[in-house]
């Protein structure tokens, strides 16, 4: 709201001019009193001049409060239009009394106004500092476009999201900014069909994946068009991934399910009659139905370690007591195999955090992977020891290896890097898989280390002493 301002200031109330026409008739009077005119005629011509200077006040006066109504109009207009009192230009009397007084109560509407104003610029201030507070600490990306398709505001999350300095990107093209010609169609679009828009955008630039909408947005200067953008990059992952998945599975319990769908076929078509087939083909059926059951076993393992972590007994266990059972139950298949296993165990008790029937499951899958893929001859060694404040737990083999183009996906469900071995070994890809979410699920980290036909060492780091929610150990 802008400050009135007359046209002209007001003249003070007694200046020069006024006083000098106070004293004029006086001084007149004063000069014809010698000049022997008769005395009516002296006090005509002091009358006179006496009602002149009156009508001389008379006039300034009138400016005066010509002024002072004036300047009160010019404040009335600028105040804003509320419930005020009855005007006072109406109702007070056309004199400078009354000029003054409507003065005096416009400067108190201005008073009154200028105090609603502050409190409204107080809110104001509130509700901007709110907006910015959410707009400011949002995970999603928020950008304001105009009609020129320029940047009007963008938060440090499409800052992030975009890579760009919020500083540099506002002014700018959103196309220059961002450089992505999908989301600019996408707001020329919104300014098009003046309704909200909605689609997935890739950014080449980030690899990501955005699920954007737009729509316009009233603003002061205009129109503008507001645009939020959500990551989807993992959630398309995990899409995909559950795909993946449906079809793996699929795929595996089609082979064996086959299998016997064959050899019962067979026998139901004469086998029966020939023994020795007939034995053949029962020992393959009851195969297959062994493979078929531990991937249903796998699977519903490894549901329950995704869905279910809550339900594993976190506990303080003795790791040599676990190591040792696995090397037991494992020591005949070793020996049949023409394996030598080995292990370096501390004497005593060692300690360590976790489930003591997934600590079996990480290092039994662990060794069995190791004997399967290693040739006749060979090597496996478990060995167990403290690692500051984390036990840890190596399974080496001197097999095959794994190439180093493998390593990054050797714990993704049903991954194989040879498919005929692991079906020949009667695998199911699943066993690193569920080693892994083990080691999470008890706060721990894996390792691999692998050199092709130099066999691979997997390490395993299991806390020694509790851990909170948030991860830390307590002392």
């Amino acid at each position: 709201m802008t400050t009135p301002v007359s046209s002209s200031p007001a003249p003070p109330l007694m200046n020069w001019r006024v006083i000098r026409l106070v004293i004029s008739p006086v001084v007149i009077a004063l000069l014809l009193q010698g000049s022997g005119l008769p005395l009516p005629v002296l006090a005509c011509l002091s009358l006179g001049a006496g009602s002149f200077a009156a009508w001389r006040i008379s006039q300034s006066m009138q400016r005066v409060e010509s002024r002072l109504r004036k300047t009160t109009r010019d404040i009335l207009s600028e105040l804003p239009s509320t419930d005020w009192p009855a005007d006072p230009t109406v109702a007070a009397p056309t004199t400078l009394d009354g000029a003054e007084e409507r003065l005096y109560l416009a400067a108190d509407r201005f008073r009154q106004a200028w105090s609603q104003l502050g409190d409204e610029n107080r809110h104001l201030s509130q509700s901007n500092t709110l907006f910015e507070g959410v707009l400011e600490t949002m995970h999603e990306a928020v950008l304001v476009v105009d009609v020129q398709g320029r940047l009007l505001f963008i938060n440090p999350a499409a800052c992030e999201l975009f890579e760009v300095s919020r500083r540099d990107s506002n002014g700018r093209l959103v196309w220059e900014a961002i450089r992505s010609g999908t989301l600019q169609e996408l707001v020329t679009e919104a300014f098009r069909v003046r309704k909200l828009v909605r689609q997935e955008v890739e950014v080449p630039r980030q690899k990501r994946i955005l699920d954007v909408s737009a729509i316009m947005l009233p603003l002061q200067a205009g129109e503008g068009c507001l645009v939020v953008a959500h990551d989807v990059t993992e959630l398309r992952k995990l899409e995909k991934m559950r795909r993946d998945f449906v079809s793996n599975v699929s795929h595996e319990l089609k082979t064996p399910l086959t299998s016997i769908q064959a050899y019962a076929d067979t026998l139901l078509d004469g086998g029966l009659e020939d023994e020795d087939s007939s034995r053949m083909f029962v020992e393959r059926i009851v195969e297959q139905s062994v493979r078929l059951n531990a991937l249903v076993m796998d699977l519903l393992r490894l549901a329950k370690i995704e869905s279910e972590p809550e339900a594993f007994q976190i506990v303080r266990c003795d790791a040599i007591a676990v190591a040792q059972d696995c090397l037991d139950n494992h020591a005949q298949i070793a020996a049949g195999r023409q394996l030598r296993l080995d292990s370096t165990l501390p004497e005593g008790e060692l300690a360590v955090w976790a489930d003591r029937d997934g600590l079996q499951t990480i290092l039994n899958n662990l060794v069995t992977n190791a004997l399967n893929y290693t040739p006749s001859g060979g090597r496996i060694g478990l060995n167990v020891r403290m690692d500051g404040q984390r036990v840890l737990f190596e399974v080496q083999d001197t097999g095959v290896g794994i190439a180093r183009e493998h390593q990054s996906r050797i714990f993704e469900r049903f991954y194989r890097v040879d498919k005929a071995r692991t079906r020949a070994t009667g695998g199911t890809g699943l066993g690193l898989s569920i080693v892994r979410h083990l080691v999470e699920v008890m706060h721990g980290e894996i390792q691999l280390e692998s050199e092709l036909d130099c066999g691979s060492t997997f390490r395993v780091w299991l806390p020694a002493q509790p851990v909170t929610s948030t991860g830390s150990s307590k002392s």
